[in-house]
């Protein structure tokens, strides 16, 4: 179930509950359901794949969120803090993978021992999850990117080079989304194409799965994967053609 899906169900029930309680009422715990509801009404509006806005939470490029973000959407950036950190108990899978030399994917970093060796430059692609302080001295980019949805080709391939750039200073990088399933995926994929190992995403995605098989990506990961493999043919042939 997507995220819109999924967190507009959550929105009706709270409504509900909102309803109910208040025709009880029971006045203090009306106001907490009805802004509960409300923030899970925009969050399924704005993961739509059709409007497709991260940005609504607020997160900064250092991957921090303002006051008014948390002051706004606390019953939903809350919620996700805690629903990650029993997912991780109940799961016990690793908290990242080594998929080639200085080439790691994971889940959230909630404390640096969460980290890979190395101090490596970090790509979150979560845009509900926030930067730990810890982790300021490593270079960090964020590719805000919803649960379930896909990073666009155009943050796929300044992802891409981002990493591309670290590896070359022999930084190793670490790409992280909330559990390491699917948004940090897909980036991994087109930055082992483009480091060459890997021949394209669909022969990159069988690596990484050999190296961490809980991985999971969906239909929508792998067509913005299509598209940025197609717009990089393109913009290598026409590099060649001014040649």
């Amino acid at each position: 179930m997507g995220i819109s899906r999924l967190i507009g169900l959550k929105a009706t029930v709270l409504f509900l509950a909102f309803v109910y309680f208040r025709n009880c009422g029971l006045i203090l715990v009306v106001l907490p359901l009805l802004h509960a509801s409300l923030v899970a009404f925009l969050v399924a509006i704005a993961s739509h794949p059709v409007i497709n806005l991260p940005l609504l939470l607020g997160k900064n490029s250092d991957g921090g969120f303002p006051l008014w973000s948390m002051l706004l959407f606390s019953p939903f950036l809350v919620l996700v803090r805690i629903f990650v950190l029993l997912r991780r108990l109940k799961d016990r899978e690793p908290k990242y993978s080594e998929i080639a030399e200085g080439l790691y994917v994971g889940g959230w970093p909630s404390s640096p021992d969460h980290l890979p060796p190395g101090e490596p430059a970090v790509i979150d692609c979560t845009c509900e999850l926030p930067r730990i302080s810890a982790l300021t001295r490593n270079g960090y980019l964020c590719v805000a990117t919803w649960d379930t949805r896909a990073p666009r080709p155009s943050e796929i391939e300044s992802a891409v080079r981002w990493a591309c750039r670290k590896m070359a200073q022999k930084k190793p990088v670490y790409i992280h989304c909330a559990f390491g399933h699917g948004r940090s995926v897909c980036v991994m994929c087109a930055l082992l194409v483009a480091l060459g190992i890997a021949e394209d995403w669909k022969a990159a995605e069988k690596i990484v799965k050999e190296k961490r098989p809980c991985i999971q990506m969906n239909a929508l990961h792998r067509k913005h994967l299509e598209e940025w493999s197609k717009h990089r043919i393109s913009f290598k042939r026409n590099e060649l053609d001014m040649i």
